[in-house]
């Protein structure tokens, strides 16, 4: 039997690669929304983990009851189990832009299959934050919208559950309240059975590739011989009612499941050039099919919600691009031939998508290693011929087991570098020079800040977060005086 599976994580920070997911809830409802059963996760926070004060003080998640949790070894076992079920749709609020990510690398730092309940045994993904966005333009009687003093409507989730008088059993930022809030979402979006049947097909990749495909129908595309669209995404903003008028420029060489896209609606477009190859300083909009970017057909009822300023600006744009159609075509073909720098020297745990999917030893290694007793786990690491799975494992055995670091040798300089004070040492990760490992020297840095914020005044705590800072202060200068001596 197909089911959504609605769930909504809390995390250490905001790093999928070097955070950690705490709690993780989840309501399994049948397709009419019928709640099956729940399920609850908490997870105890990694001794290698340094919290991330902005984070605590936003979900303010119970310190004490964090201790409680189960490891997170096990709680992946438990979530992969779940996301996996057959059948599944995981569906969350923002989960394909932030929650579903942390999935990914929890599974695969836990030698789990990062994407299976993206795709095997009938499971896909949906996010309900597009699909809030749809209805806001072209159903807004689904719901009552909050409206912010700027007289922008406001697309969180907590101002939608109070606006909406949503029932939830927690407040705002606890993961199950969250959960309940998406659910609640969901039943108003389903009374109106044709565009929820319709924003379904957003995350079916056959579909949307399929209305990618149709694009040419538009009056608009056939003028400018051109496949022009309008995206829908949370990333543009308010301002532009949350879309863009685009132009299709070819799908991605390297990447066979990425499609390019330019935004038009942007003043001074083609103004500035890249001298030494002699195109347009352009950023494409990197689409994948079934992915979070919603396209619709350039038709009158979706071009009217354009503002009149940036319909003009793009049919400017549109003109210039027929003027100068060589140069153009020089760009698209130079963001088409495009590939990610390889990072080097990034952190295991952050090693997902450089390095790839596990190769069929690698899977035989992994299934070996979640099979064997548990005090018989460190020796059978010892066997493996892959790297990258031994020493995956070896993380797994010292966080979760007992295992002491020196067993790991690895594993035990990862540690040196978190809680040491060498600035030349950073754990790097996948995305840039500036995707690093918080460690506790930048930690307590940040507690600092917020510290003199709060004796200056310009913003009141209350007396939780103020607890929560102290909380923070105590474990963090712990943490890092507990490796000290260890090393």
């Amino acid at each position: 039997m197909q089911t959504f599976l609605f769930y909504d994580i809390e995390t250490s920070g905001l790093n999928p690669a070097f955070d950690q997911i705490l709690t993780f809830a989840c309501i399994r409802t049948d397709l009419s929304l019928n709640e099956i059963g729940r399920e609850d996760i908490v997870i105890r926070l990694r001794d290698d983990i340094i919290p991330s004060p902005g984070a605590f003080l936003t979900h303010r998640l119970d310190t004490h009851v964090l201790e409680t949790g189960i490891s997170e070894y096990h709680a992946a076992l438990k979530i992969h189990s779940l996301v996996n079920t057959p059948q599944t749709i995981s569906i969350g609020y923002n989960s394909l832009g932030f929650d579903d990510e942390f999935l990914r690398f929890l599974f695969y730092r836990n030698l789990l299959d990062p994407y299976s309940h993206q795709f095997a045994k009938g499971c896909s993904r949906m996010d309900m934050l597009p699909v809030t966005l749809i209805y806001y333009l072209f159903c807004h009687q689904a719901l009552s919208w909050p409206v912010l003093e700027n007289g922008q409507t406001s697309m969180k989730l907590d101002l939608l559950t109070l606006q909406n008088k949503f029932e939830t059993s927690g407040r705002a930022h606890e993961a199950m309240s969250d959960v309940e809030s998406v659910v609640g979402l969901a039943t108003a979006f389903s009374k109106y059975e044709e565009i929820w049947s319709y924003v379904q097909g957003f995350f079916d990749k056959n579909a949307d590739l399929n209305r990618m495909n149709n694009l040419k129908s538009s009056k608009l595309s056939e003028a400018y011989e051109m496949d022009l669209a309008l995206m829908v995404s949370i990333s543009f903003g308010a301002d532009c009612n949350y879309m863009a008028p685009v132009v299709y420029v070819g799908g991605s060489i390297p990447y066979k499941n990425q499609s390019l896209w330019i935004r038009l609606d942007k003043e001074g477009l083609f103004e500035q050039m890249d001298e030494t190859l002699g195109i347009y300083d352009l950023i494409p909009i990197r689409k994948k099919p079934g992915d979070q970017l919603f396209i619709l057909p350039v038709l009158d009822r979706f071009w009217e919600k354009l503002s009149p300023a940036s319909r003009t600006v793009c049919i400017r744009n549109l003109d210039f691009i027929k003027q100068n159609m060589p140069v153009f075509d020089k760009t698209v073909s130079v963001h088409r031939s495009f590939k990610y720098p390889q990072e080097p020297d990034i952190d295991l745990d952050a090693d997902l998508y450089q390095g790839g999917f596990f190769s069929y030893q690698d899977k035989k290694e992994i299934e070996i290693f979640h099979k064997t007793e548990e005090k018989k786990r460190y020796q059978i690491t010892q066997t493996f011929q892959s790297n990258r799975v031994r020493m995956l494992a070896q993380r797994i055995l010292v966080r979760n087991f007992n295992e002491k670091p020196g067993s790991a040798p690895e594993y035990q300089t990862h540690l040196k570098r978190i809680f040491g004070n060498d600035p030349q040492a950073p754990i790097k990760g996948y995305k840039d020079k500036a995707d690093e490992k918080l460690t506790c020297a930048k930690a307590l840095e940040a507690l600092e800040a917020l510290e003199k914020i709060q004796a200056e005044q310009m913003h009141s705590f209350d007396s939780n977060q103020k607890d929560l800072l102290k909380w923070l202060k105590s474990h963090i200068q712990n943490q890092s005086a507990f490796f000290a001596d260890a090393f």
